[in-house]
């Protein structure tokens, strides 16, 4: 008899690990880089990107429904191609998240000048490579305990963002998004597709597919509800980063989120 995986995960469960693959450094440090390609106008290249990843997300949100897996794309692609495409898929999968996952690691090191801010480049590094080592162990243990980990980290992140949209909003100047788009409107369709990672990780949820409870219903709601809210913050944060940063600060900066709040 085929062994099944515990059903760990409810709508919350859902909701925090798509929410968490999603805020990450494509919030904390893409902002002052692709501020610079496209000025205030990034705040429209963010609300774009997550029109462009809606098609991805209906099709992975009925994927896992019908066929709720563990696996994600290298099980679909191997159920109708065959293990080869299968095993082409799953490499296909596996490096863009390790490209985000390494991007992502990189800004929790970053953040490490906030507290010292004459730590090396190897220190930045260890503490990257660290953090890599803790979130492996985690999911080692399992998808219930990365998830209640997930939980607690997603809704802080929440509220800490909502802190700062509410706190910021007084001292927003309105006069920091004139021109609104200075380098015209291609750049922001091309500014789009490159804050379009900040997104990538909404349909990475769907690899868990087979520890959700009721997926019918848990993944796609925990899905839509997830790049609703992500996106919503996505762009308060901006909208109140670039308001109170002028634009030469903000195009300086690795740390646009903590350089707002100064």
């Amino acid at each position: 008899m085929a062994s099944t995986l515990k059903k760990d995960l409810g709508l919350m469960g859902v909701f925090c690990v798509s929410s968490g693959a999603m805020i990450s450094s494509g919030l904390f440090v893409l902002p002052s880089l692709a501020f610079v390609k496209a000025g205030p106008g990034l705040l429209l290249s963010y609300l774009l990107a997550a029109l462009l990843v809606l098609p991805a997300m209906l099709s992975k949100a009925e994927l896992a429904t019908a066929m709720p897996k563990a696996g994600g794309t290298y099980f679909y692609i191997d159920r109708t191609f065959g293990p080869a495409f299968g095993t082409m898929a799953g490499f296909a999968n596996w490096f863009p998240i390790s490209l985000k996952s390494a991007f992502a690691l990189v800004g929790i090191g970053q953040f490490a000048i906030l507290i010292y801010p004459d730590v090396s480049l190897w220190t930045i590094k260890l503490i990257a490579v660290s953090f890599c080592a803790f979130f492996v162990l985690i999911n080692i243990k399992g998808v219930g305990h990365a998830a209640k980990l997930q939980i607690l980290m997603v809704l802080g992140i929440i509220a800490a963002l909502v802190l700062y949209v509410v706190a910021g909003v007084p001292h927003v100047q309105m006069s920091h998004f004139t021109p609104i788009i200075p380098h015209g409107t291609l750049s922001i369709i091309s500014t789009a597709g490159f804050v379009f990672i900040s997104y990538g990780g909404l349909t990475k949820v769907a690899s868990v597919a087979e520890e959700v409870h009721h997926p019918g219903r848990n993944i796609p709601l925990g899905m839509g509800l997830s790049l609703i809210v992500v996106t919503i913050l996505y762009a308060a944060v901006i909208f109140v980063t670039v308001g109170v940063l002028d634009g030469k600060a903000l195009a300086e900066t690795l740390t646009p989120l903590s350089t707002g709040a100064d």
